[in-house]
C-alpha cells in the first residue's frame, strides 16, 4: 500500500534539475546542492531556499579547470559558518572550503582532491567526515565503500582512493550482488557515533570514534528492506534518524530503539503536488522533514522510470 504523507516545499527554477543534499545556513535559511547532472551545460550551483519556500541562487560554484565543470552533491557548515562542499567529479573529485560573508563568496580553497566518488560529508569537531561509494582499488569481487576524515585546516592533500590513504578510516564491502553500491548518507548522533549507510546492502552501521577520529568500534544499527537504497540520513534533538530511500521513492524514520516506521511510500510518478520523486537527502528543518526528490537515476529496482518537471523539494510534517 502506498503511504502518500508527503506535501510540496517549494518548485525548483530551472538551474537546479537534479537537486540533492542540504545543510542549514548561519542566517537560518537552507542551502541545497544542485549537481545538475541532468543538463551538463548548467554548471553545478548552491541555491538559497527559506522558510517560506522562497528560492534564489546563492552561486555557481567554482569549477574545476580540468573538467570545465563543477558537480557539488554533500554540504556540510563548520561553527564558524565555514561551507564544505563534496564536488563529485569522476575520478577528479573535491573537497572546497568555501567561506562566505553574508551570501557572498569570499574565498575557495581546496581541502583534498583526486575522489573517485565522493559524496556526503559531515562535520565534527573541527573535522569534516566524507563518504566515497566506491573505491575501486579496493574492490576484489565486491564494491568497496569508504569513509574519509580531514581536520578543516588540511589544504591540498591528494587522495590515492586506497589504504595507503592517511585520511582513509573506514571501509565497507557491499554483499549485495544486485546493487553495487557502497557508502553513502552519514550523520553524528549526540554521542559523537557516526551514522553511516550502506546503500547497497541498506544497512546503517554505527561507528564508535575515538577522539583523534578513528574508528573504534562498528556495528550494525538497523537494516532496511534491501530494495530501499537508502541515500541521506539526518537525525533530530530526539535523536530519531530519517533516511530516504531512494530507489523506491520511501522515506523511513527509525527510533532510538531502532524500530524502523515507513513514514511515506510513492509508485512512480514526476513530483507534482509535493510526491516523493527518487528522494536523495533530507533534513529536520524545524517540525518539518524537507526532502530533495533527485528524479535521475534509471535502473534495475528503481521505481523512476524517466527525469521531468518538476523539479521540487517535499516535507513531511514531523508534529502530525
Amino acid at each position: 500500500m502506498d503511504i502518500l504523507s508527503a506535501k510540496l516545499f517549494t518548485e525548483l527554477p530551472d538551474f537546479c534539475p537534479t537537486p540533492d543534499a542540504f545543510d542549514i545556513a548561519p542566517d537560518g535559511s537552507l542551502t541545497l546542492s544542485c549537481p545538475n547532472y541532468a543538463d551538463r551545460a548548467i554548471p553545478g550551483v548552491l541555491v538559497r531556499v527559506t522558510k517560506d519556500g522562497e528560492v534564489s541562487k546563492l552561486i555557481d560554484v567554482p569549477i574545476l579547470q580540468e573538467t570545465g565543470m563543477s558537480k557539488p552533491m554533500g554540504i556540510a557548515y563548520d561553527d564558524n559558518g565555514v561551507l564544505y562542499v563534496c564536488d563529485n567529479q569522476g575520478n577528479k573529485g573535491r573537497i572546497l572550503r568555501m567561506t562566505f560573508n553574508k551570501n557572498t563568496l569570499i574565498n575557495t580553497e581546496i581541502i583534498a582532491s583526486g575522489f573517485n566518488s565522493i559524496n556526503g560529508i559531515r562535520y565534527y569537531k573541527g573535522a569534516v567526515y566524507v563518504t566515497q561509494t566506491k573505491l575501486p582499488k579496493l574492490k576484489k569481487e565486491k564494491v568497496v565503500g569508504g569513509v574519509y576524515r580531514f581536520k578543516t585546516s588540511d589544504r591540498n592533500i591528494e587522495v590515492n582512493n586506497d589504504k595507503t590513504d592517511k585520511n582513509l578510516i573506514y571501509t565497507s564491502i557491499t554483499q549485495n550482488p544486485n546493487r553495487q553500491v557502497g557508502l553513502d548518507g552519514l550523520v553524528f548522533n549526540k554521542k559523537g557515533d557516526l551514522l553511516v549507510g550502506n546503500l547497497g546492502d541498506a544497512t546503517i552501521y554505527k561507528l564508535t570514534l575515538t577522539l583523534d577520529g578513528n574508528v573504534s568500534n562498528d556495528e550494525v544499527y538497523v537494516k532496511l528492506p534491501i530494495t530501499a537504497a537508502p541515500d541521506g540520513i539526518n537525525i533530530d534533538l530526539k535523536g530519531n534518524l530519517y533516511v530516504a530511500g531512494f530507489a523506491q521513492n520511501q522515506i523511513f524514520k527509525i527510533d532510538t530503539n531502532k524500530k524502523v516506521t515507513l513514514l511515506a511510500q510513492y509508485p512512480d510518478n514526476n513530483g507534482t503536488n509535493g510526491a516523493l520523486d527518487q528522494p536523495a537527502d533530507l533534513i529536520v528543518y524545524g517540525d518539518k522533514l524537507i526532502i530533495s526528490n533527485f528524479d535521475l537515476m534509471v535502473a534495475k529496482g528503481m521505481k523512476n522510470t524517466k527525469h521531468s518537471k518538476p523539479y521540487t523539494l517535499s516535507y513531511i510534517n514531523l508534529k502530525e
